[in-house]
């Protein structure tokens, strides 16, 4: 009996934690919170109820999804990908069953998911003055390679148009490169975060040399403190490292979801989803910070889209109808388009 009231003293202790870190709507519900591979993890079927959603449904071996209430939301169990409101996300834990029913852990339903479903609750957004571009690679740093030309190239083309997409929408551009010019790391966040009421986005473009199929665009934010980047499958001890980046995490990842909506609902390439990581100009961004990778140039479909110029123009637009959006949603609180509404 003793060993049963202290196992639920500590699940109440877990819930009770779990509640206090949630934002002020997401703690009148009651969780049920249950422990799966030493992880709090909450049902599906009570997010879905939560948020407006149906019951969810299987809709493959181990897929289930729930939708309603003009919201949606895909997970497959053992996997940390997820579909929320039609787009692709790489949640930090993998769905589980607990009890023979589908469920996510805490740390996705409050870093991930809640802010997906609604951007419009998310603390900490502040006006937009001016938007760093950050052009990935250059002088010696050539990045990555195509049959017809080299990641730096493409990278500062695609900044100078959208530096005058953006500056005809009447925000102020900087940028940390004009010219075939190597930065250092470190150096190229610093630019934003010396400037007040700036968002900072680095431009790149993809490479898998051992995997020519590879294709697609993705969006990072910076991971969840105490969370694996998406490529990494366990915890290691710089995760638990607070870096600069963390202040404005939940910031970062609702700026990252936007300008992938944008992408995915005006673009015709590949979904590889929202993800996480702990590049250098994202930890050490104090400021808003994401970075797009704009597609596969060991890809050959790909590499002959990049090396469009009409192409490179519509991908500028997108990324800047993402920014406008999120510009809007910082300043007027209105909810930003989905993929479904470009």
């Amino acid at each position: 009996m003793r060993g049963l009231r202290v196992a639920a003293c500590g699940q109440m202790a877990r819930l009770l934690i779990f509640l206090l870190a949630l934002p002020a709507l997401l703690r009148a519900a009651d969780w049920p919170v249950t422990s799966v591979d030493g992880r709090d993890y909450v049902p599906l079927a009570s997010v879905a109820t939560f948020y407006g959603m149906g019951a969810p449904a299987r809709s493959g071996a181990k897929i289930f999804a729930a939708s309603g209430g003009g919201k949606s939301l895909q997970v497959e169990v053992d996997s940390r990908e997820a579909i929320i409101d039609g787009v692709r996300h790489w949640l930090s834990f993998p769905a589980r069953l607990a009890n023979g029913a589908p469920a996510v852990s805490t740390v996705d339903l409050r870093r991930t998911i809640d802010p997906a479903l609604r951007p419009d609750k998310v603390a900490g957004l502040r006006p937009v003055r001016t938007v760093v571009l950050d052009a990935g690679h250059g002088g010696h740093d050539n990045g990555a390679r195509s049959p017809y030309g080299s990641e730096k190239e493409f990278t500062l083309d695609t900044v100078r148009r959208l530096r005058k997409k953006l500056e005809a929408a009447g925000l102020r551009v900087v940028v940390t490169r004009n010219s075939d010019t190597f930065i250092e790391l470190e150096n190229r966040p610093r630019v934003a975060n010396r400037i007040p009421g700036a968002i900072f986005v680095s431009i790149h473009y993809n490479s898998a040399d051992w995997k020519p199929a590879a294709n697609g665009l993705e969006t990072y934010a910076i991971s969840p403190l105490g969370a694996p980047p998406s490529g990494q499958d366990v915890v290691m001890a710089r995760d638990r490292e607070t870096e600069a980046g963390h202040a404005l995490e939940p910031v970062n990842f609702t700026l990252a979801n936007t300008v992938h909506h944008a992408l995915m609902g005006r673009l015709p390439n590949a979904d590889r989803g929202v993800k996480r990581a702990r590049f250098v100009v994202l930890k050490d961004a104090a400021v808003p910070a994401i970075l797009i990778e704009g597609g596969f140039l060991t890809n050959p479909t790909e590499a002959r889209r990049v090396a469009d110029p009409k192409w490179r123009e519509a991908y500028a637009a997108a990324i800047a109808a993402g920014i406008l959006e999120y510009k809007r949603l910082a300043e007027q609180g209105v909810k930003p388009r989905e993929k479904a509404d470009w």
